[in-house]
């Protein structure tokens, strides 16, 4: 991360002329000196620009906004110094502002570096394992800074997915982003198959419907020909107006594979035998 990176960012994201680079640019470099002079967090005399972390800039980002309440109350905060810009800058927003466009600026270049990954390694196993020491996902737990950097990995996982499938559902064709799933075959919470949870093979872009079908076993995939399978659990509406509409239609129905990374038979046999209602 580096000072003329983030201009470029948000000059590429910002109306020509609109200042707003720039601006954000000199809020960054009002909080590097600023923070030097509090106890709340500590950042071992790095500048902002040396911090690659979204988790950390969100808490700097969180103190700012405490910081400018009690600025606004006229109560002693951090930005207490005198200097008429490290009033201003702050009151006006601008700096939690800046904040939040860096961590958008810091995932961007996370994204970008996982992009190198995809497009130099062949094998998907060893993508899966690169992407998820370069997301530093490999900590189980449930606490914040362990929930977002899964989230983070979930969200380029996703990204991955729906680009190797064009954007489609693979049993419907919907196009529609907002409805589209990347769904692992094998559920990220088996951690007996972490290795795998980045990996393009153990994905298959869904729309939500047949997402929630897939993840639940009320549907799996052959892994011996890519065919849809019903489970006895959704048999069981045959009657029903909907089975027909939604899933007699897919009974037996190949799904559209993608070019690149067809979902793993091994993946497939898995999702069968250990997710699949029967």
């Amino acid at each position: 991360m580096n000072r003329k990176g983030f201009i470029d960012f948000n000059a590429q994201n910002s109306t020509k002329k609109s200042g707003r680079a720039y601006s954000y640019a000199k809020a960054i470099d009002i909080l590097d000196i600023v923070l030097k002079y509090q106890d709340v967090i500590n950042l071992n005399g790095k500048s902002l620009y040396d911090i690659n972390d979204p988790i950390i800039i969100e808490e700097i980002l969180n103190l700012v906004k405490v910081e400018v309440k009690k600025m606004r109350d006229k109560k002693p905060n951090i930005f207490d110094n005198g200097n008429p810009a490290q009033t201003s800058y702050p009151l006006n927003n601008y700096c939690s502002a800046a904040l939040g466009s860096y961590i958008n600026y810091i995932k961007f270049e996370q994204d970008k570096a996982a992009d190198e990954i995809v497009n130099q390694e062949i094998n998907p196993q060893t993508i899966s394992e690169k992407l998820i020491r370069h997301f530093d996902i490999t900590k189980e737990g449930e606490d914040k800074i362990t929930t977002a950097k899964h989230r983070r990995g979930q969200d380029y996982f996703r990204r991955m997915i729906l680009n190797n499938y064009n954007s489609r559902c693979a049993l419907t064709g919907i196009d529609v982003p907002q409805l589209l799933l990347a769904s692992h075959i094998i559920p990220w919470s088996d951690v007996e198959y972490k290795n795998n949870r980045l990996n393009p093979c153990n994905g298959i872009c869904l729309s939500a419907l047949y997402d929630k079908a897939f993840d639940k076993g009320l549907i799996t995939i052959s892994p011996d020909d890519y065919k849809v399978c019903l489970s006895p659990a959704l048999l069981e509406y045959e009657s029903e107006d909907f089975f027909d509409k939604h899933f007699a239609c897919i009974d037996g129905q190949k799904i559209t594979l993608p070019t690149d990374y067809k979902p793993g038979k091994d993946f497939l046999a898995y999702h069968r035998d250990i997710v699949f209602v029967r």
